[in-house]
């Protein structure tokens, strides 16, 4: 069993401990931040807990890609007031597509045990099984994650080019699921 210090408190923790240390900070959509500040933030939503996820589980071991499946955010038991505030109710959701021991599967660590209250579902993840995808995908598709990463940046830089000639944009739906999560 391979095991992955902690940045926090320099534990040596076993691939699921470490899934279930990252899938339980608790979510937010627009949490962002580096990834490695992950625990130390205690807040990420799905693009930031896999980003933070994958490297640790290649540095075990394990062949890591990043997976990306378009959904539809009325699929979720969302409130109906704040699906409402959705300009565009198909996104995209990050993942994990995994191997090892010659075995793909996927890991997907977004919802935090306390969203299961609100009736998300909450996976385990063993190593050696897939855990289930959070959200019923319409596709699934692997995306490099050096490729990822570089548009990643470009992406980054429009949007701080944007919010230096517009201001910050406000994000409603955001800014009302978060309320309604308690974030």
């Amino acid at each position: 069993m391979t095991l992955e210090r902690t940045e926090e408190k320099g534990e040596l923790l076993p691939a699921p401990q470490l899934y279930v240390k990252v899938r339980d900070v608790p979510f937010a959509l627009g949490a962002e931040g580096k990834p490695d500040k992950l625990l130390e933030d205690n807040l990420g939503g799905c693009t930031r807990k896999h980003l933070f996820l994958a490297p640790r589980l290649k540095r075990m071991g394990y062949k890591v890609e990043i997976g990306i499946a378009l959904f539809d955010w009325r699929e979720l038991p969302i409130p109906e007031d704040i699906l409402n505030l959705l300009k565009q109710p198909i996104q995209y959701h990050m993942f994990l597509f995994s191997n090892h021991g010659n075995k793909d599967f996927m890991v997907d660590a977004t919802w935090d045990k306390e969203m299961q209250k609100l009736g998300f579902p909450l996976f385990e993840w063993d190593e050696t099984n897939q855990s289930n995808l959070g959200v019923k995908p319409i596709s699934v598709y692997k995306q490099n994650l050096l490729v990822l990463q570089s548009r990643s940046m470009v992406s980054s830089s429009l949007k701080t080019f944007a919010v230096a000639l517009k201001g910050k944009q406000g994000t409603p739906f955001n800014d009302a699921f978060n309320n309604w999560l308690g974030r």
